[in-house]
């Protein structure tokens, strides 16, 4: 199985003589649940990896066959990592498919650490809405989690040109418009200081 998102019953996980087994998008026992890729994402770990494991009677929990580090990529998305990580995860569980009809995949399984095991839970679009109080690397790897859903989203102040430098109370009056953002990319800190410093209109 690979994304199925239902509870397997005891019934079905029973019938094969080998078991079941499971492509997660995560270095199990990190990120067991509904969103792995996005909350690692979200996260900004640097690494990142796909396990092939037993299914079990509990969520991403059974013992573990093979696993794989990657890299993930510093503007890389969670649709585009997740596309990369279940494609990685296919072709490992069929290099070794000999193994697990000879019976060795099970017996050369290890049980998970429970200890060292994380939540990702799914994302809800009450979080979707962008903090521009929060550093930029944690907005810019919010984005990347979020992407195509539920998204980001920012709320702008919205202002005439003649009120650039007008008070916070003035822009509350013109009012606000919620836009989403779609990608982000986090600039180096020389390009930061040249854009501050450039005259407007620059």
């Amino acid at each position: 199985t690979a994304a199925y998102g239902n509870m397997l019953p005891s019934a079905f996980l029973n019938t094969p003589r080998h078991g079941v087994l499971n492509i997660h998008p995560s270095l199990l026992p990190k990120y067991r649940g509904a969103a792995p890729v996005q909350r690692a994402v979200q996260d900004g770990v640097a690494t990142t990896g796909v396990s092939v494991a037993f299914s079990v009677l509990k969520c991403d929990a059974g013992p573990i066959f093979l696993q794989e580090e990657t890299a993930v990529l510093e503007d890389e998305q969670a649709p585009e990592l997740l596309d990369r990580l279940f494609k990685q995860g296919a072709q490992l569980l069929v290099g070794n498919m000999q193994r697990v009809w000879s019976g060795e995949a099970a017996q050369l399984a290890q049980q998970q650490v429970e200890a060292e095991a994380t939540h990702a839970a799914k994302l809800t679009k009450e979080e979707a809405q962008l903090d521009f109080q929060q550093p930029a690397r944690v907005l810019h790897n919010k984005v990347r989690a979020f992407a195509r859903w539920p998204g980001t989203f920012a709320a702008l102040a919205v202002s005439s040109s003649g009120s650039e430098n007008g008070d916070k109370q003035q822009l509350q009056q013109q009012g606000q418009m919620q836009v989403k953002v779609l990608r982000s990319r986090l600039g180096d800190a020389a390009a930061e200081q040249v854009l501050q410093a450039a005259p407007a209109g620059q």
